[in-house]
């Protein structure tokens, strides 16, 4: 399995022949558009044009926008409903991929509550894509709190600030900082087998968006 972040909420996960792409953001966030070609389409925020440019992806993808458990190609999927403010409907999503289990909250901008908890605590999460900017999403000690609640075994970084960005957003050195790791140590994709997944320490891992 490869993932890759490009930015935002932005999220692509390959496998085998099968690429699975969520919550591209807009052309007019400031930086490189995002492009890509994939079979499943995942959207956590559907009614958010920012974190929802379907025109952005190419192809003829399956689009999943609303909560359920989905079982596509390669990888299975439970999407776990929840309800902003303002009425609208947003997922947390949790997937299997090659018996690796990934956590995408989206713009979750709040702490998990307890039904939430019981229905991610029926998987181990490999995986965990984490907010740590603020605005639209966690705070970084919103994130560090739910990264100890979850205790996922790699923690990859997502929704911070980047060059010419224009949310206003904080950086990620404050996160690297408090997980032990150099801010400037990143990589542009994460390959992962579940037999070599770290079995004792928390894994952090900062990947380049572009």
């Amino acid at each position: 399995m490869q993932l890759s972040w490009h930015g935002q909420y932005t999220i692509k996960i390959i496998s085998k022949d099968t690429t699975l792409c969520i919550d591209p953001y807009a052309a007019n966030m400031g930086i490189p558009p995002f492009r890509a070609k994939a079979d499943i389409l995942s959207l956590s925020n559907p009614q958010d044009a920012s974190m929802s440019n379907i025109s952005s992806i190419q192809g003829n993808p399956i689009v999943i926008n609303t909560p359920g458990e989905y079982s596509l190609k390669e990888f299975a999927l439970h999407s776990i409903g929840w309800n902003d403010e303002q009425g609208n409907e947003r997922s947390l999503q949790r997937f299997m991929v090659e018996d690796i289990v990934v956590l995408h909250i989206g713009s979750l901008n709040r702490d998990l509550n307890a039904s939430e908890l019981q229905e991610l605590e029926r998987a181990d999460i490999d995986v965990f894509f984490v907010p740590v900017g603020g605005g639209t999403a966690l705070t970084l000690s919103q994130a560090m709190k739910m990264i100890t609640t979850i205790e996922p075994k790699i923690v990859i970084p997502i929704h911070y600030a980047l060059p010419k960005l224009t949310e206003k957003l904080e950086s990620v050195e404050s996160f690297a900082k408090e997980m032990g790791v150099s801010a400037t140590a990143t990589e542009k994709k994460l390959i992962l087998k579940k037999n070599k997944l770290p079995q004792e320490d928390m894994q952090t891992v900062i990947l380049a968006p572009y």
